[in-house]
């Protein structure tokens, strides 16, 4: 069975929305709770695990949506994708990294939950515009 463009944008997106409500709401808060001896053994490990399902559902996403840019709002979800790109790039991985060189640190933790928002609003708002332009379909 072949699908349109518009099943595998929807399935990626929401696969992306699950994933990012996850981290934002159990997983990030978790690392507060890490044993700080063994936390950087910890983080290293999900940072790596979770990449093999984040990377590719974002370059997945981006391919996607480059394929689709037929209408307006396909170019205001583009913009969005490129929001998250830039969001982890400048605000998550270098806390990331901090945590990975440095080790535990709750200020750091809590600033990773904090600025994981915007991207937790956009990838929310990826999948709410594509829901809201199909219906109009």
């Amino acid at each position: 069975m072949i699908y349109n463009l518009d099943f595998y944008f929807v399935v990626i997106n929401a696969m992306l929305f699950i994933l990012i409500w996850l981290v934002q709401l159990i997983i990030y808060p978790s690392f507060a709770y890490c044993d700080h001896e063994q936390f950087v053994m910890w983080h290293n490990r999900y940072t790596g695990l979770i990449s093999l399902f984040v990377v590719p559902l974002m370059f997945a996403q981006v391919f996607l949506a480059l394929c689709m840019l037929h209408n307006t709002w396909n170019y205001v979800i583009l913009g969005l994708i490129v929001g998250v790109w830039l969001t982890t790039f400048l605000l998550s991985v270098p806390c990331h990294n901090s945590l990975h060189n440095n080790g535990y640190d709750q200020e750091v933790i809590r600033k990773l939950v904090l600025t994981n928002w915007p991207r937790t609003i956009m990838w929310t708002m990826c999948l709410g515009l594509h829901f809201w332009q199909l219906s109009k379909k």
